[in-house]
């Protein structure tokens, strides 16, 4: 028959196997927290990324129309699954006489609302 030992180690791997389980529980709260946050951030980039392309292109076709035709408006389009509502201001002989002064402003909520604003100079 074999004896079993008791000293002062008994019940020391327990205590080790919590703590351990405590640090795993501690990092995956941490990780999944920046996860979230990383998700958010790259909505919020998307979102950017249509805002500007929604505005690049009106502004784009508003300084290719001859000087007769710009009018100012508004309009809502989707750019990538983002509604983005762009308005467009056209003031004629601004900033000098035989110039135009074309502003468009794009706005669209993710995740919160935000408006870009482009401007440009044309004859």
């Amino acid at each position: 028959m074999s004896e079993r030992r008791t000293g002062p180690d008994d019940g020391f791997a327990l205590a080790e196997a919590l703590v351990a389980l405590c640090l795993v529980a501690s990092v995956a709260t941490v990780a999944s927290g920046a996860a979230v946050s990383m998700l958010e951030l790259a909505r919020a980039a998307r979102g950017e990324a249509a805002g500007l392309a929604a505005a690049s292109e009106r502004i784009e076709a508003l300084l290719a129309s001859p000087a007769g035709t710009r009018s100012s408006g508004t309009d809502e389009v989707v750019v990538d699954g983002f509604p983005v509502v762009r308005t467009w201001r056209v003031g004629a002989d601004d900033p000098a006489p035989g110039l135009a002064r074309v502003e468009v402003t794009a706005r669209w909520n993710a995740p919160r609302t935000t408006l870009l604003t482009l401007v440009a100079v044309a004859p």
